[in-house]
């Protein structure tokens, strides 16, 4: 009798087990690998002062590496190199409905769209290492996207390919429901390569342009005093937002005691440089043209290895997905590391955050 009970629970163990295999498999199947996900965040700032604002989904893994057969750009001689590379998809979940609870027009009003907003990705990796850092722009690789997608093609849906950044350059997706299944999901799915990495840099950034038409047209930077003068001239409203250089974007009209003599000026304005955003109907000519700065994704990866031997299950998130403002003449992201329980060999400087929903950074996380 004891035999029978004891078969007994070793099947049911062994069914268990396999019921949990199964089940590991079929997620797996929805995901694809795709667990990293930066959600479409945006203010009603943003709302007010773009009514036409678009933000993808993005989903995403971790860096990989894969050793690639490519000539030597002097020689010309086949040679084996790393070539760095990131596996996404984009998916346009819309921004739902929302209630105008402003009292003030939009700041920016937008004609309807003669055609589909166009989506014309760009990635930008930079590395940061012994206070140095370097910036590698994607680059299209024929022979490298044909043995990365080979590898890859296992690990994505049926019928997939991966593409190129400008191969995947077009009308954004189809707005995806939120009732939608895995099925009826409409995403695109993309490969940027890089190559020429330095092997022996610990941090990664990648900057992901064009994900959302997002913008704002800003001034500075300047000292708190220009603020409060430009209000008394009537060349700051209520509906522009404020930048601290450190914190995230807020409404002029809440920020401190420019429009409210009665609320406290900041504490700290010495140290503080300050940014302020304007509109295409208030630029003359008689002033300093604003610089368009666009709404950018980026995201954080170390590494804690060598260069000596390079692997690539050594690539590491480091804290979440953010969406800053970046400025179109800037390559670095300005926005500082997020706080680490992994610090750098050597700390750079840090540079402010221009997030407009700064969160503090998660434990690094194992790379899928």
């Amino acid at each position: 009798m004891r035999r029978v009970i004891g078969l007994i629970g070793f099947l049911s163990l062994l069914f268990a087990s396999q019921w949990q295999v199964s089940s590991a498999h079929a997620f797996q199947q929805v995901t694809f690998g795709f667990d990293n996900v930066a959600t479409p965040f945006t203010t009603g700032d943003e709302r007010t002062s773009q009514t036409n604002l678009w933000v993808l989904e993005a989903q995403f893994k971790s860096l990989r590496m894969r050793l690639v057969e490519l000539p030597d750009p002097k020689s010309g001689e086949l040679k084996k190199e790393p070539v760095v590379y990131f596996v996404f998809r984009v998916i346009n979940r819309g921004l739902g409905e929302t209630k105008d609870e402003s009292d003030t027009d939009p700041t920016n009003k937008f004609d309807e769209e003669v055609a589909a907003p166009q989506f014309v990705p760009e990635m930008t990796l930079v590395t940061s290492d012994n206070d140095q850092q370097k910036i590698y722009p994607d680059v299209i690789i024929p022979a490298a996207q044909k043995i990365i997608t080979e590898r890859e093609k296992s690990k994505l849906p049926p019928g997939v390919t991966l593409k190129n950044l400008v191969a995947m350059s077009g009308s954004i997706p189809e707005v995806t429901p939120p009732e939608a299944n895995a099925k009826q999901v409409k995403a695109m799915y993309g490969v940027a390569l890089w190559r020429g990495v330095d092997p022996e840099a610990d941090y990664f950034t990648i900057m992901m342009s064009g994900f959302s038409n997002g913008y704002k047209l800003v001034r500075g930077p300047v000292d708190y005093q220009t603020l409060v003068d430009r209000v008394k001239e009537g060349k700051l409203n209520f509906s522009d937002q404020i930048w601290d250089g450190k914190t995230i974007w807020k409404a002029a009209s809440e920020t401190y005691n420019l429009f409210n003599e009665r609320k406290p000026a900041p504490a700290d304005t010495a140290s503080k440089i300050w940014f302020y955003t304007t509109t295409h109907d208030r630029v003359t000519k008689d002033e300093e043209k604003p610089i368009v700065w666009r709404k950018t994704l980026i995201q954080r990866f170390w590494r804690p290895g060598d260069g000596i031997d390079p692997q690539e299950v050594e690539f590491k998130l480091l804290g979440e997905p953010e969406w800053i403002y970046q400025p179109d003449d800037v390559q670095i992201p300005v926005a500082a590391p997020p706080n680490q329980k992994v610090a750098p060999k050597k700390p750079l400087a840090a540079k402010p955050a221009a997030a407009e929903n700064a969160k503090p950074a998660d434990d690094a996380q194992k790379a899928e």
